[in-house]
């Protein structure tokens, strides 16, 4: 048994140590390394600046023009924003007309999409 043991701990070394032989065994496929990044200039982007003080770009016609329609059906409980993109309606309607709502803002907006934030009452 000791012979088997001694015979494959030097089978392992002999392997270990021939795999191991040298300089002579080296890769030399990538050894050369060119850099062909020449465009080193850095661009600095600069950043628009926030106007805090305009007003925000409002469509005051399709605003009127909606809710006109929209309180001429008797929905009274909803406004439009347009300062949104697509423009919001916000408010409340009455229980079970959601669809005449978006169909009198569109219909009176010229068909343009409109974005729901408004509640059912209750």
């Amino acid at each position: 048994m000791n012979i088997k043991v001694l015979g494959t701990i030097s089978l392992g070394a002999l392997m270990l140590l021939g795999g191991c032989r040298g300089a002579a065994n080296t890769n030399t496929a990538n050894t050369a390394v060119i850099n062909t990044n020449t465009n080193t200039a850095v661009v600095a982007t600069p950043t628009p600046l926030v106007q805090t003080n305009q007003s925000a770009a409002t469509d005051t016609v399709l605003k009127g023009q909606v809710e006109t329609a929209l309180k001429g059906k008797g929905f009274t409980g909803v406004t439009v924003d347009t300062t949104t993109t697509p423009a919001t309606l916000r408010g409340t309607y009455p229980k079970g007309k959601l669809a005449e709502v978006i169909a009198t803002a569109q219909q009176s907006g010229g068909g343009k999409p409109f974005q729901n934030q408004m509640a059912e009452a209750k």
